[in-house]
C-alpha cells in the first residue's frame, strides 16, 4: 500500500511539474499592461524579437529581447527589474533622474548601459564597465567590484 501511494504521488508530481516550469514564448500582447506601456514609452523604435514568460513555483517573470540587443526583465506584474543595452546608452526616462544626473556630473564621458533594481535600490553599469550602487531615492552609495 505504501509503495502504491508513493508511486501515485510521484506520477502526480511529474504531471503537474511541467505546468510550472520553463520559459514559454508569448506575444507582446500577453505581457502585463505595465510592461507593454514601458516598451512603447521607452523603446517605441525597437521591435520585440522574443518575449518569454518564466512561470515556475518560485518565480513569475518575463524576459524581452529587442532587435537592438536590449534585454529587459519584468516581474509578474510588469514592473521592470533590469534593463541592459548592448553597447548603447539607455533611453532617457529609464534611469531615475537623480541617478542620471549623478552619472552625468561625475562620469560624463560614459553612459549607463545597464540598470537593475536591487532590494537596497539600484545598480548601474557604465559603458566603461564600472558598476555603481544607488539607494532607492537615487543617492550614490558606492562602487561595486
Amino acid at each position: 500500500m505504501k509503495k502504491l501511494l508513493l508511486s501515485a504521488l510521484a506520477v502526480a508530481a511529474l504531471a503537474v511539474a511541467p505546468a510550472f516550469a520553463g520559459d514559454v514564448v508569448v506575444s507582446v500582447d500577453k505581457l502585463p499592461a505595465q510592461a507593454q506601456k514601458f516598451l512603447t514609452t521607452h523603446f517605441a523604435n525597437a521591435k520585440v524579437v522574443t518575449a518569454l514568460h518564466d512561470r515556475d513555483i518560485t518565480d513569475n517573470d518575463y524576459t524581452v529581447m529587442l532587435d537592438n540587443g536590449t534585454k529587459i526583465e519584468f516581474d509578474g506584474s510588469g514592473k521592470w527589474e533590469s534593463v541592459k543595452s548592448r553597447g548603447a546608452a539607455l533611453p532617457v526616462g529609464v534611469v531615475p533622474a537623480k541617478i542620471a544626473e549623478y552619472v552625468k556630473a561625475h562620469y560624463s564621458p560614459y553612459t549607463i548601459e545597464k540598470i537593475e533594481r536591487k532590494r537596497y535600490g539600484y545598480e548601474v553599469e557604465l559603458s566603461n564597465d564600472l558598476d555603481m550602487k544607488f539607494t532607492a531615492d537615487g543617492k550614490f552609495w558606492g562602487l561595486d567590484d
